[in-house]
Parts: structure tokens; C-alpha cells; sequence
């Protein structure tokens, strides 16, 4: 007899709660275990294969899972190529959306710029990001495939500098971001103009003969010498253990920043002066009663004689 399952824990963040939910209510509509699931989701070591303990902790809702491997999840759940499989896969997808949505709140906290405040490379990476939160809090990989799927690749690399505001993207780039962002056409035609005015704005007049600079944005020595340093930090977190085996730099990086940001809140809302809460005593009543009634005295004083100057004045 397998162990009960234990419930969702009630701290989780609802939309999250409503994705687990709906993760084992799959499971137990096609009574099986996490293994059988994990043999359906392919063989050991294809691509889509998720063991029985990464679909475990995806139904959890302690953390957002991955959303290949919520798909695949759905996908293990029911017999393969049924119109079943794919509601199951469009409901799994809605709800993880929603649920990654509200993990990326926190970048959406504070309001954004107007497009005709973005004038730098900076902040319109900033404009971006909140794009890329609205759309779910797409993973760099993610993003990645999103962009080579609609026909112009924007690598893992390129998109953290464009995002990070330190490089500007081309047209080309910038149209593939909005789309793996989910940004509607008419949309992305007023970033398109946002880009091409920074673009004038940091253009200088050429002189003749004089090339056009650097086509793609990795060709910069300076972006070079930048991904040489990301490499060789990625090299020593992985081997010190601090980058786990299943995420990439760009992952690591989103988790420490969620982790900084929680144990900001945590700060903020727990970490209060022990005296906080204390109340004063009766002296202290007292004597702050006495001052009140002192500045209360004063107050008065001075109103009873620049009334009458204030009054001449006025007639005057």
C-alpha cells in the first residue's frame, strides 16, 4: 500500500496551489504511480524523460516546475495522440502560465516607464523585463526556443544582455522577443518605433568609407570579454555545487534574485525593533501630555497677536 499523499501546502501562492491540484487530480484520474508516468514520459536518457521524483515535485506546489516538464506530465497522464492530451496539455499550460505570472509579480511592483520615456539601451531593457513577467517569467532557455521557433534565434546569451540593458537589440531581435513575450502586433510596432529612436539617438554621422559597425551584438569585443567572465563564473559555481545539474546560469541567477527578494520581505515585514511594541509608561505619558499642552499655549499666544497686525494689514 503506497504512503497518502500529503496535501498542498496552504503558504503556497494560489495559482500555484491550483496547478498542483490540478496535477494530481491527472494522476489520479489515470490511477498510476510516478513511475509508470515517468516510463510513458520517454526512455532514460531521451530529452523528455522526467524521473518519477521531478514529477513528484511538480505536483508538490512548494515551486513552479519547469513548464516541459508540466507537459510532459500532462502528457503522461492519459494515452498519447488523443484530443484528451492536448486539452489536458492547453489546461496544464494555462495554469502554469497564471501561476508563473504570479511568481513574476514582484518585477511588476512598481509602474513602468511610458514608451516615450524609454531613451536608452537601459531602459528599455527594463521594458522588456516587465514584457517578459506579464508573458509568465519565461526562462532564458525558454525564451530561446520561443525565438527559434518563430524563425529568428535570439541566443540564451544575447537575450540576458538585451534584457539587462546593455546592448540594443536589432529589429530582427526585437520582433522575436516580443513574440515569445506575447506582445500583439500593434504593440510591437510602437516598440519597434521606441527601438529606432534610440537607435537615431546613439547614431553619429559616419564618415566615408567608415564601416558599420558590429552586425550582431556578440561580436563586440566588449560583449565577448563579458560572456568569457559569465563562462568561467558558470564553470566554478558548478563545480562548487551552487549551479544544480538540471538548470542553466540564467536560471541560477533568477533564483538567487528571488531569494534576495524574499529574504528582503522577510526583513521588512519580521525584523522589528524589540522595544517595537512596548508601550510607555506613565511618566512618559505624562510628560508628553505636558509638552502638547505647552506647544498648545504658545500656539494660541502667537495667533492672538498676529491676528490683529494681519487684520490691519488687510484694511490698509
Amino acid at each position: 500500500m503506497c504512503r497518502p499523499t500529503k496535501p498542498v501546502d496552504a503558504s503556497a501562492r494560489p495559482r500555484l496551489r491550483a496547478l498542483a491540484a490540478y496535477l494530481r487530480q491527472l494522476k489520479e484520474e489515470a490511477h498510476t504511480t510516478y513511475t509508470t508516468l515517468s516510463e510513458r514520459t520517454g526512455p532514460a536518457h531521451s530529452p523528455g524523460y522526467r524521473g518519477a521524483s521531478t514529477l513528484s515535485q511538480a505536483a508538490r506546489g512548494t515551486h513552479l516546475p519547469p513548464l516541459d516538464t508540466v507537459l510532459a506530465y500532462a502528457r503522461a497522464a492519459g494515452d498519447p495522440g488523443s484530443r484528451a492530451v492536448q486539452q489536458r496539455e492547453a489546461t496544464a499550460r494555462k495554469l502554469w502560465k497564471a501561476a508563473a505570472i504570479e511568481k513574476g509579480r514582484p518585477h511588476l511592483t512598481c509602474r513602468g516607464l511610458r514608451t516615450r520615456q524609454v531613451r536608452t539601451p537601459a531602459s528599455l531593457g527594463q521594458a522588456l523585463t516587465r514584457l517578459r513577467a506579464r508573458a509568465g517569467q519565461p526562462s532564458y532557455s525558454a525564451i530561446e526556443r520561443a525565438t527559434d521557433a518563430a524563425g529568428h534565434r535570439v541566443p540564451r546569451s544575447t537575450a540576458h544582455l538585451i534584457l539587462g540593458g546593455k546592448v540594443l537589440p536589432s529589429r530582427e531581435q526585437l520582433a522575436a522577443l516580443l513574440n515569445a513575450f506575447d506582445v500583439t502586433a500593434a504593440d510591437g510596432l510602437t516598440w519597434h518605433a521606441v527601438r529606432d529612436r534610440i537607435e537615431y539617438r546613439y547614431s553619429r554621422p559616419r564618415r566615408p568609407g567608415e564601416g558599420g559597425g558590429y552586425v550582431c551584438a556578440d561580436a563586440d569585443p566588449a560583449v565577448q570579454e563579458y560572456l568569457e567572465r559569465r563562462e568561467r563564473d558558470e564553470e566554478i559555481k558548478r563545480r562548487t555545487g551552487q549551479i544544480h545539474p538540471d538548470e542553466t546560469y540564467e536560471d541560477y541567477e533568477e533564483r538567487m534574485r528571488e531569494r534576495a527578494y524574499r529574504q528582503a520581505t522577510d526583513a521588512w515585514l519580521y525584523d522589528e525593533p524589540e522595544d517595537y511594541y512596548e508601550p510607555e509608561d506613565e511618566a512618559e505619558r505624562q510628560a508628553r501630555a505636558a509638552e502638547q499642552t505647552t506647544f498648545r499655549t504658545q500656539l494660541k499666544a502667537m495667533t492672538e497677536r498676529v491676528t490683529p497686525t494681519t487684520r490691519d494689514a488687510d484694511h490698509a
